[in-house]
This record gives structure tokens, sequence and C-alpha cells, in this order.
């Protein structure tokens, strides 16, 4: 489908193109008359009047302004525990730091070699094959009951506890 345009087009209307231009000034619109504040029986002021003073608007905005102060008052707990994130992050990758050197302090410190100088400067030393003792566990275990209580002076130690153990309930 082929589109020609010639002079009589729409596009090609000087007439209205060269208006703009004209000396001849246009007759302006004559203007409308604004509306007036007409007295209402009964006392009441027209609707246009104080419509922002209605329960209804007057909610909606304070409505508004409520959900506004929130948001904005959530921002700031966000920013505020944000940098509170961070500056614990900070800590925490200090205290890891000073964690990785105190392992490497006490690696070294239970060391082999840390432990046998401490001892040697304790005046400790190594045991040799002639300093060991040894002990037979072959037998079978043994033991032996020593005060067993039987007889006239386990009574006698029995009888006495009961009677400091009847003087001290009556105290």
């Amino acid at each position: 489908m082929a589109y020609h345009t010639s002079r009589d087009s729409s596009a090609y209307d000087y007439d209205e193109m060269m208006s703009h231009f004209s000396r001849t000034p246009e007759p302006e619109p004559a203007a409308q008359p604004q509306p007036q504040l007409q007295a209402i029986p009964g006392g009441r002021v027209s609707a246009s009047a104080g419509s922002l003073f209605r329960p209804r608007t007057f909610l909606t905005i304070m409505m508004v302004l409520l959900t506004a102060g929130l948001v904005l008052h959530s921002y700031m707990q966000v920013t505020v525990l944000t940098s509170k994130v961070a500056d614990a992050r900070t800590e925490l990758s200090e205290l890891r730091a000073i964690h990785t050197a105190l392992l490497t302090k006490q690696e070294y410190a239970l060391s082999d070699e840390a432990i046998e100088a401490y001892a040697q400067q304790a005046g400790m030393f190594k045991l040799d094959n002639s300093q060991v003792e040894w002990f037979e566990m072959s037998n079978p275990d043994k033991f032996e009951v020593s005060g067993s209580g039987a007889g006239i002076g386990g009574m006698l130690d029995s009888l006495m506890q009961s009677f400091s153990a009847a003087l001290e309930y009556l105290n």
C-alpha cells in the first residue's frame, strides 16, 4: 500500500501553519464567569468550601501522614541497626584475628620443645632405665577392711555417737 502526499493533504495545510505568523490577532475567547459562593438555606456553606475540614477528608489526610511517619521511623531504625551490624562485624573480624594469634601462641607454648625447656628450668630431667620401678599386677586384687566396728570398742563408739546425736537434737 503506497501513500501519496500532495499539496492538498493535511500535512501541507499552509493556511493553518501560517496563521501563527499573521499580524492580525485572533479574537480571544470570552472569559467565563467564576462561580460565586451562594448562601444555602439552613446555614451551611456550599460543598466546595471547607472540603479540607470534612471528617472523611481530614481522617484520610491524617492516615496518610501517620503512615508516612511510620515509614520514616522504620527507615531510621533500619539505618541504626545497619550501623550496629557493621560495627559488630568489624569487632568480629578483630576478635577472629586475636583468636588466631592466641591459638598460634598456645600451640607454641604447648609444643614438646617448650615443655622440655620449662621442665629443665624447673630442675626436672628425663628418667633413664635404672630409675624405672616395675610393679607386678598378675596377682588378683586383695583388699582389707580395717576398723570394722566388731567387738566392744566398736559398740562403745556407736553408743557414744547415738548419745551425742540425741543431745544435739534436744538442744
